[in-house]
């Protein structure tokens, strides 16, 4: 347990579960060297720093709450997520969450996340994918 979340990891270091209760009080610093390490060797170069728990909500800065996150997921699904849960943190509601990351056999680099959350009690799911997305130019 980190802060009040739970990580479980694997035997190649890489977080499979965490789990817990969202809170608005951010007390660790941010990592710049785990976020720009995150997911190596299988960081790509469109990749983002992710973090599992966003330091808003008092993520650890621990290695094991960093990944490999393409870099419009990060921005686009992953942001407006996390703004829902900070809108409902700051309505007085609570918000636990349980995020289960999938990873291609041998990756350090998860394709999705699987994402459990609920707010007063209301639960809800979304699938991020984090798989790799060439754009045009790349094709």
């Amino acid at each position: 347990m980190r802060n009040g979340y739970v990580f479980q990891l694997d035997e190649l270091d890489n977080t499979r579960r965490i789990d817990g209760t969202l809170t608005d009080e951010a007390k660790t610093p941010r990592s710049r060297a785990a976020q720009r390490n995150a997911g190596k060797p299988d960081r790509l170069p469109t990749d983002d720093g992710g973090h599992f728990i966003a330091n808003r909500f008092n993520g650890p800065s621990d290695a094991f709450n960093h990944f490999a996150q393409d870099a419009s997921a990060n921005r686009g699904a992953y942001r407006v997520l996390e703004q829902e849960w900070a809108d409902a943190l700051a309505q007085r509601k609570t918000v636990k969450v349980t995020i289960i990351p999938n990873y291609p056999e041998g990756s350090r680099r998860p394709s999705q996340l699987k994402i459990f959350y609920s707010i007063d009690g209301v639960r809800h799911q979304r699938t991020i994918d984090n798989s790799y997305k060439p754009k045009a130019k790349d094709q």
